[in-house]
């Protein structure tokens, strides 16, 4: 376990409705879906939540809506062990919500933007990150989020920044890990084509962190600032629903990092959280 290593995670909590489907629906057409799901969830959550499930101490800094949804999202989170007294309940707008319409091969996703979590980073005080050991950050590279970053680098303590598809560049330069899986870094300015390990190498020394990308059946990948590459491989499994896998990984390797645990093992964490994920519909990281 973690020994107890507080946790402060900023980013996103919404609710989600899930579908599960072998096919995709093309214009006008109406596919028969094999399963629903409706359920807390956002990346930040989802991870708050991993993170406590590994024995961490969970604070998560976002918003929801002052509404039915935001109030089972709040309650979700309280239920698995997170300290929700930093998420902003805004008074005038809903929570966020997402559809996902998920064949367990892949998954395309439709989001609606809601509660200002912005407003919820701009509350946070240097006192508030010098509680914790760690820093965790998912979304938008904002100013507000950048604000905080800055506060848990000058306060010395470690951060990870999930990039989630984004350039998180500006917030993600200096100790600490950088998480993304292999297609997200095939996108980044500098990639390099068909080559994870080379793009995630020039990346960890061109931001003096670690790099962890994530590459479905083939693992996990970790490489380091001096040039070293560590893979892990991950169990063949049939996804059911990729729909916070990743998140999970994300859970598993910081709590791991935080442990003293070498890269392999930290890998192995999140790679076996995420399993026990994707291999269910709905299922909480």
């Amino acid at each position: 376990m973690t020994d107890g290593k507080r946790v402060l995670v900023l980013g996103g909590t919404n609710f989600d409705i899930i579908v599960r489907a072998e096919d995709f629906p093309r214009e006008h057409e109406k596919v028969r879906g094999d399963a629903c799901e409706a359920r807390p969830g956002g990346s930040a959550a989802n991870t708050a939540l991993g993170l406590a499930r590994q024995g961490c101490q969970v604070r998560l800094v976002s918003a929801v809506g002052d509404d039915a949804l935001g109030r089972l999202c709040l309650d979700d989170l309280r239920d698995g062990g997170v300290d929700t007294a930093l998420v902003r309940v805004d008074p005038l707008l809903r929570t966020s919500m997402a559809i996902v319409i998920s064949s367990g091969t892949g998954k395309r996703m439709m989001t609606f933007a809601g509660a200002d979590r912005d407003q919820a980073f701009r509350a946070v005080t240097e006192p508030d990150v010098a509680a914790v050991d760690h820093v965790h950050v998912v979304g938008e590279p904002t100013p507000e989020l950048g604000r905080v970053v800055a506060l848990a680098r000058r306060a010395g303590r470690t951060v990870s920044v999930e990039w989630n598809g984004r350039d998180m560049s500006r917030l993600a330069e200096g100790p600490g890990l950088n998480l993304m899986n292999a297609d997200e870094a095939g996108r980044l300015p500098g990639a390099l084509p068909d080559d994870a390990a080379g793009t995630a190498r020039r990346y960890a020394g061109r931001l003096s962190g670690e790099v962890i990308l994530t590459q479905g059946a083939e693992g996990a990948l970790w490489a380091s600032p001096s040039g070293a590459v560590v893979r892990e491989p991950t169990t063949a499994v049939e996804p059911v629903d990729r729909t916070g896998g990743g998140d999970a990984f994300n859970a598993g390797v910081v709590a791991g990092w935080l442990s003293g645990e070498p890269p392999s093992a930290c890998m192995r964490r999140g790679l076996d959280a995420a399993l026990h994920v994707i291999t269910k519909i709905g299922a909480h990281p």
